[in-house]
């Protein structure tokens, strides 16, 4: 017993002893920042303006338990919660009705939405298919007396096809599978949640598994994800997103680590809207030579967006484009002053690279990013940390690069209407 007593205690120890190691190194979070993201693909050149064209499925609504077809019900169709008009809003970013506040946009990249499908030699049709809509069941077991029971889901495809308005000609396609679990409704007559046998779970949600799963639930969860879907696809969109960024946690140690901490502070405070760091001027000018080989000179483009909103996305951008330039320039030169022999100070330099490669990040400078991991790379510290954030940065990458051919030129079949946010 007491051998026990004593392997607990030098085990609790070891816990406590490592936490304490490492709560000296250094203190990690996530930030988020309203930021444009890249798409998966772009819009071919040529084409000016476009047109939204819905079609439901005529196919009924089927009935699956367990991956096995086991009934159908009623096809999906319009009523007067759903809406063809509902649908085509936020996709063509007009708006009919006072009342509707759903998300609109404003425009695909720069094109010119056209109520009526015109046949123009430079007008894109958006086709959007819902297709192969399903409430389904999945069996589950447990060990209780009634072990059987249930989960639920509704499934649904969203093709979007891309077509030339003269000739009819598929341009480009792109199927969304969604499945969305929904917990099961007790309210309804003859609820049952658990079944002694298989058979009879089975036989119960063929029945009722429509009464479980709300049907507005199905046409909202549609609406809501629309505009999110093409816009991923094909659009820039500007929303919120996390970036990993790096405290130390020892500052006493030494008065670089008090200095480093506040700027990531300031950073913090920006990015929740409290306050705006204050820019150092003289570092800015006095690093003119690394502003320019990382990107980081700051162009007038905002004669390119029409689009208060985009305008006012863009302009933040800018603001965000000088703070980060301040901040990566302030990482910069504590790293340069930091040993990477001393343990303390090897765990702040880390801290300062993986700031500064985030903020590259956040940029759209993979590039630079990249080569900043590399260099907290070479540290030997911190590795698996290290690997999250340069996966997050190779994802972000990938999609830029789309726009770009093998020598690193735009794209000579990219719509001009994209250059406005690949010149940022």
């Amino acid at each position: 017993m007491k051998k026990r007593i004593l392997i607990l205690v030098v085990a609790f120890f070891i816990v406590f002893f490592n936490q304490k190691l490492s709560a000296q190194s250094y203190k990690s979070e996530t930030l988020s920042f309203y930021n444009f993201v890249f798409p998966e693909s772009y819009i071919p050149a040529g084409y000016k303006t476009y047109g939204v064209k819905m079609n439901l499925s005529d196919s009924p609504i089927a009935i699956l338990i367990d991956g096995e077809k086991k009934g159908t019900r009623e096809r999906l169709s319009y009523n007067e919660f759903f809406k063809e008009e509902y649908l085509i809003r936020p996709l063509a970013g007009t708006v009919t009705e006072v009342s509707y506040n759903g998300p609109q946009i404003s425009s695909i990249v720069d094109l010119n939405y056209r109520s009526q499908q015109l046949k123009a030699q430079d007008n894109l049709i958006i086709d959007v298919y819902i297709n192969n809509v399903a409430y389904e069941g999945v069996i589950t077991v447990s060990n209780s007396e009634t072990p059987y029971s249930y989960e639920t889901y509704y499934k649904y495809d969203v093709v979007y096809k891309l077509r030339n308005s003269v000739n009819d000609n598929v341009i480009m396609e792109k199927t969304f599978k969604v499945k969305e679990q929904k917990l099961s409704s007790g309210s309804s007559e003859g609820y049952q949640a658990n079944f002694k046998t298989k058979p009879e779970a089975v036989n119960y949600l063929a029945a009722n598994i429509d009464k479980n799963l709300i049907y507005n639930d199905l046409i909202n969860h549609i609406q809501k994800n629309m505009r999110i879907r093409l816009m991923s696809w094909i659009g820039v969109p500007f929303y919120l997103d996390s970036y990993y960024f790096s405290r130390i946690s020892k500052e006493d140690k030494n008065p670089l680590f008090v200095k480093l901490n506040q700027d990531v502070d300031a950073i913090e405070s920006w990015c929740k809207g409290k306050s705006t760091p204050k820019i150092d001027e003289e570092l800015l000018n006095s690093n003119a030579e690394f502003v320019k080989n990382n990107n980081l000179v700051i162009i007038d483009n905002s004669k390119a967006f029409h689009d208060e909103s985009d305008l006012s996305n863009y302009n933040n951008f800018k603001d965000k484009k000088k703070n980060l330039c301040d901040f990566i320039l302030k990482m910069d030169s504590y790293a340069k002053q930091l040993d990477a022999n001393d343990k303390g100070q090897k765990a702040a330099l880390w801290a300062c690279y993986v700031n500064i490669a985030s903020s590259f990040e956040l940029l759209h400078n993979y590039k630079s990013s990249l080569e900043y991991i590399q260099k907290a790379r070479a540290l030997d510290y911190q590795e698996n940390r290290l690997k999250y954030v340069e996966t997050d940065v190779t994802k972000r990458q990938a999609n830029r690069n789309v726009f770009f051919d093998a020598n690193g030129e735009i794209k000579k079949d990219v719509n001009s209407n994209y250059l406005k946010y690949l010149n940022l």
